[in-house]
């Protein structure tokens, strides 16, 4: 269990380095200007990290598990909660689109799909009854990859449609495709 200090000076570290990943790519982001930029010394970001990439997976994994839990909520209240998915994911969308540009976005987008509660949202996406196995599976990465493109391009624009836009696209992909 982490004490105050330990999330404290990692909190710290995942700011600082949101923010620079902001203005320039991971490679060219050094430990010392990242420490000196989150004011922790560089001794601290060692005793947690080895590199900038492994905070920059831990900053994935936070992202991750806790869209994860909000998203569980989100549909134990209402299954077809299009909607209110979106609507959290353009609340975090500063976030995502830091991630979908620093991670190799084929990376993010398996790490976003496997996810559970996005696993959920797809599941009777594609039925099976309708197809064989192997063309589900093959309908099912052409709906998440799509998916992924359109929430990326939504999500990092510089004015971003409102949501329920968004839910009516989708809406309309999902009345054609299934």
């Amino acid at each position: 269990m982490e004490n105050q200090r330990i999330r404290l000076s990692k909190a710290l570290l995942k700011t600082g380095l949101q923010k620079l990943l902001k203005e320039k790519p991971l490679n060219q982001i050094s430990i010392y200007e990242l420490c000196e930029t989150s004011q922790i010394n560089r001794t601290t970001f060692y005793k947690y990290y080895g590199s900038q990439s492994d905070l920059l997976a831990e900053i994935e994994s936070d992202f991750l598990t806790q869209l994860d839990e909000d998203l569980k909520r989100i549909i134990a209240q209402n299954p077809d909660a299009l909607f209110s998915v979106l609507a959290h994911l353009y609340e975090q969308r500063e976030i995502f689109c830091i991630l979908v540009q620093r991670i190799p976005s084929q990376d993010f987008a398996a790490h976003l799909f496997d996810i559970p509660s996005i696993g959920m949202i797809f599941q009777n996406m594609v039925h099976a009854s309708s197809y064989s196995e192997e063309e589900a599976k093959y309908i099912r990465k052409f709906v998440f990859q799509g998916t992924f493109a359109i929430l990326f391009d939504w999500l990092n624009s510089d004015t971003p449609e409102p949501v329920e836009h968004i839910a009516a696209v989708f809406g309309h992909l999902r009345n054609k495709l299934y």
